[in-house]
């Protein structure tokens, strides 16, 4: 995947796994470690970075709510398939808030 076209198409399959995303991340931007909250849920600099980044990409690239919960592939529908259960806290507090309740202390990536 080497352009954010191919990843959107990607994250549509159904299929879309979460390494995938962190591929596509790594490939095309610089990442900074940063302290977040989304939802209320605290992340502190360095803790859950695969949400970091999966939520920094989303918010720079201007991704839907939907098309960042894809981007968590496998995690997600992990979620989906299990509603009352409490893992994933990022995944849920993105479902309950979406986008609108992400807020870093600076924007953890940049474009290459």
């Amino acid at each position: 995947m080497s352009d954010l076209n191919t990843l959107c198409a990607s994250l549509k399959s159904g299929e879309h796994v979460f390494a995938d995303t962190l591929a596509f991340i790594a490939a095309g931007y610089d990442y900074q470690p940063q302290a977040f909250n989304n939802g209320g849920v605290e992340n502190a600099a360095g803790q859950n970075e695969g949400s970091c980044k999966t939520l920094g990409l989303a918010l720079l690239e201007g991704l839907s709510d939907e098309e960042a919960l894809l981007a968590f592939g496998e995690h997600y529908r992990s979620v989906v398939a299990t509603p009352e259960g409490s893992d994933h806290g990022n995944i849920r507090a993105l479902i309950a808030h979406g986008l609108a309740g992400v807020k870093f202390a600076q924007q953890p990536l940049t474009r290459r």
